[in-house]
């Protein structure tokens, strides 16, 4: 079974960090100093179970009147699967709700065509952030 939860307790909180840290600093190699900020104090953490196994997580946050979505992880053996889609799709209901200004993602080269499908488009030169290349992207109102 496929559950998307908001994270309310210390374990699902601790679930979720530890597939950050699988994804952004064992795989990508991020420097932890910068994978953990102190955006995660304010954020709205997700996280994404299958048949009661953690396997990916995302997070938003209000910044300036604009909602922010990043920190979106779904382990390796998982991926290709839909489950990234599946956090997206939630996360969009989530904000929509919301009312927002705008919507933001600065995304990772490599995972642009994700987003566009989800109709964000890139704004802005590429940037370098924690090793990786990305791109700001918008979802237009």
């Amino acid at each position: 079974m496929l559950e998307l939860k908001i994270i309310n307790s210390e374990k699902d909180l601790n679930e979720a960090l530890a597939i950050r840290a699988k994804v952004f600093i064992e795989e990508q190699k991020v420097p932890p100093e910068l994978e953990w900020d102190d955006k995660d104090k304010i954020a709205t953490h997700f996280i994404l179970y299958l048949d009661q196994k953690p396997i990916g997580t995302a997070r938003v946050f209000l910044e300036d009147n604009n909602w922010y979505i990043g920190r979106m992880a779904v382990l390796k053996e998982y991926r290709g699967k839909g489950y990234g889609k599946f956090i997206m799709q939630a996360i969009m209901k989530f904000l929509s709700a919301k009312k927002p200004n705008k919507i933001i993602i600065n995304a990772q080269i490599a995972v642009l065509g994700f987003y566009r499908k989800f109709g964000f488009v890139e704004v802005g030169e590429e940037f370098w952030d924690a090793g990786i290349k990305h791109k700001a992207m918008v979802y237009p109102f």
